[in-house]
């Protein structure tokens, strides 16, 4: 079974790229990951009937519940069978490995290892990200162009911070010396810099100083005092770092973006970026994040099933193969649902859908913190995850995290496992450990 998430990893992050980046393999090969779900599922409910899973009560009654809100929207708009073929795809596709290390107990030595493998590859971003800046496509070209191994624009700031967060949590749990910690930071954040993207200035804090708050909290104030303080001073350092990055390839970049990274949030223009007025313009010319939001609120407001239900998973968006575009897809297209994991979310799950994912991430929270209150190796992965969870949350506003699969995977399989652990660690005394093949 370890292996089977190292060919998971693999795919990825390196199929993925190969065929849709340098397009040296067939684009065919994008589909593996895909078929690795299937196969997930199929082992996932063969486990399930073990009953020695890690899954509490609450757990059941909330995908009963996101289940339920999602078939009512289906059904109430008649959703057409391509259709939802590509919604189940987009929605479902990488909730067997929330569920694989519930169902199947992977040891720490496991995991250990399976953390190291995505930390090489979350450390090859930097030479590859500047390779990208400098070289591939040049000092002059969009950061969008800086995406490392992961296929889509403004996904890797958000796959950074997250492998940020829990680097940071094992240095603060004495697991890495200084040294290595600043040199691992160099590599995480120099790509996310290159890559220009202004939601890094959230996320970038969040993964270095939530750690340190959760763990002065379980720790106490004086003992973790010492490596609370020295990521601080890293931290504002990296902060100074990343403005004066930002702003010198500024000059590249829209006019918009010339004035640098404080200027655009004191002036004016951060305003305007996030709030165009486009929700109440008859012509839509240009979308701010803010409008991504209010437009499915507004357009939806005179149905108050459409509202609370949405339109139907896969029903506003667009799809190489024709028969698998939804109904509304034009509709996808003109107000920018790809932008947005919200917008995308209001459109097609509606205000419970997405009120259905930030109770998910609210009680992974929950288990991720009180993981991190153990001494152990699953305690760092608490503490780091609890960072992680609050930079997706953030994304969700601003980016679709869920589009490339190299976030998407990662952050559910991950998540999982942190339920797992904490089920595990409370209930030690009645699990019995599955076989570590």
């Amino acid at each position: 079974m370890n292996k089977f998430l190292y060919l998971l990893y693999i795919s990825i992050f390196f199929l993925d790229y190969f065929a849709l980046k340098l397009k040296i393999l067939n684009n065919y090969i994008t589909w593996l990951p895909e078929l690795l779900s299937m196969t997930a599922a199929a082992v996932v409910c063969i486990y399930a009937t073990t009953m020695k899973h890690a899954l509490s009560t609450k757990w059941g009654v909330f995908f009963f519940l996101y289940i339920t809100v999602i078939s009512i929207g289906i059904v109430l708009n008649a959703v057409s069978p391509g259709t939802l073929i590509g919604g189940i795809r987009s929605y479902f596709k990488f909730l067997p490995f929330f569920f694989l290390p519930i169902m199947y107990k992977f040891s720490d030595e496991q995991m250990g290892k399976q953390l190291k493998f995505l930390l090489f590859v979350s450390l090859m971003q930097g030479p590859l990200g500047i390779f990208q800046k400098f070289v591939q496509f040049g000092i002059k070209s969009s950061g969008d162009r800086v995406t490392g191994t992961l296929t889509t624009a403004g996904q890797l700031p958000i796959f950074l911070a997250c492998a940020l967060a829990l680097v940071t949590a094992f240095y603060l749990r004495n697991r890495i010396n200084t040294k290595i910690y600043i040199t691992f930071l160099f590599l995480l954040v120099v790509p996310t810099t290159l890559s220009e993207s202004k939601t890094s200035v959230g996320f970038i804090p969040l993964a270095f100083l939530l750690p340190i708050y959760i763990n002065a909290k379980i720790s106490g104030q004086e003992k973790a005092a010492k490596k609370s303080m020295a990521i601080f001073i890293i931290f504002i350092c990296t902060a100074v770092t990343f403005v004066a990055i930002y702003d010198h390839f500024a000059q590249y970049g829209r006019a918009s973006r010339r004035g640098g990274l404080v200027s655009f949030f004191t002036s004016g223009t951060a305003e305007r970026y996030i709030n165009r007025g486009a929700a109440n313009q008859i012509i839509i010319t240009k979308i701010g994040y803010y409008d991504r939001i209010a437009i499915p609120l507004d357009r939806l407001s005179d149905d108050k099933f459409k509202l609370f239900f949405g339109l139907g998973i896969g029903n506003v968006q667009t799809s190489a193969i024709k028969s698998l575009s939804g109904k509304y897809s034009a509709e996808g297209e003109k107000y920018g649902v790809k932008s947005s994991a919200i917008a995308l979310f209001l459109w097609e799950i509606g205000v419970l859908g997405v009120l259905a994912y930030f109770i998910f991430i609210y009680m992974v929270y929950i288990d991720a913190k009180k993981l991190s209150k153990s001494t152990g190796f699953n305690g760092i992965i608490g503490l780091g995850w609890c960072a992680a969870l609050m930079v997706t949350f953030l994304s969700l506003f601003f980016k679709n995290p869920f589009i490339d699969n190299a976030n998407g995977y990662l952050f559910w399989y991950l998540s999982g496992y942190v339920v797992a652990a904490r089920y595990r660690l409370e209930n030690k005394p009645q699990m019995i450990d599955t076989n570590r093949r």
